[in-house]
């Protein structure tokens, strides 16, 4: 919006608009960077994965408060409806930052496999509710029985 907005783009709705979605992406960065830091803290130490999380930690801090500074360039820009120059760039760079975190917190998913459950007999409705599948596995769960069948089916047309 901040790169739309400077070029011309409909710059007032732009200017307002790209506040507000700062706004809520810093209202989001708390509960997000919470839940990383709790992964975070279960990771062994001195491993790879630990490393590689510790410079994503850094990298989605760095972030953040890049976008916190994006917003406070952006505020007078708000009440004028226009794209400050400063926020601009402040914004790219946020961005680019955001991106080499993403990436970082791709490898730690998709290269160590990290919070990966790898249930792929998992029927679409458990795995769309959070921890619902990990909660099966108890005894007298409504769904275990069934999904313990479904595996023993599996196993013996195998």
């Amino acid at each position: 919006m901040l790169v739309a907005g400077r070029i011309g783009i409909e710059s007032d709705q732009m200017a307002v608009g790209s506040l507000i979605a700062i706004s809520v992406g810093l209202l989001l960065a708390a509960p997000t960077a919470l839940t990383g830091l709790l992964d975070w803290l279960a990771l062994p130490r001195g491993t790879p994965v630990r490393t590689v999380a510790t410079v994503h930690l850094v990298t989605m801090v760095t972030a953040t408060l890049l976008f916190a500074l994006t917003w406070l360039a952006q505020r007078p820009g708000y009440d004028d409806q226009e794209v400050r120059v400063l926020a601009l760039i402040l914004g790219l760079g946020a961005e680019g930052v955001l991106a080499i975190g993403g990436y970082l917190g791709g490898t730690i998913v998709f290269v160590y496999g990290h919070r990966v459950l790898k249930r792929p007999e998992t029927r679409l409705a458990d795995a769309l509710v959070p921890g619902r599948q990990a909660d099966q596995s108890l005894p007298g769960s409504p769904h275990g029985a069934a999904d313990r069948q479904t595996r023993d089916d599996q196993r013996q047309q195998q």
